[in-house]
């Protein structure tokens, strides 16, 4: 849970800024300014609106199923056993240098 938290964390920066360039980018084209600009506004509003489902989708949506649909957190204690054993076994594996 903590593993999640610290990458919802971590992705929340570059996530909010790039839709947010991309969205402020597309404003001139969803608002139809300029001579024939009214052609484009339906395409500039569905980026748009696509832009901030997706947001959505990515920072809550994705998160929240992943972590209802977890069955069972592993305890600390278990953890570290098998990182103990997933290191011992490493080491058994590599060749011994001459």
């Amino acid at each position: 849970m903590q593993a999640m938290l610290e990458a919802g964390r971590t992705r929340l920066r570059p996530v909010m800024m790039t839709a947010l360039a991309m969205i402020l980018g597309m404003l001139p084209m969803a608002l139809g300014l300029g001579e024939g600009g009214e052609q484009n506004a339906p395409l500039g509003r569905a980026v748009i609106g696509g832009l901030l489902l997706a947001t959505f989708v990515t920072l809550f949506f994705v998160p929240v199923t992943y972590a209802a649909l977890r069955k069972k957190m592993p305890r600390k204690d278990e953890l570290e056993r098998r990182f103990r054993e997933e290191a011992a076994e490493g080491h058994e594996a590599e060749p011994a240098h001459a």
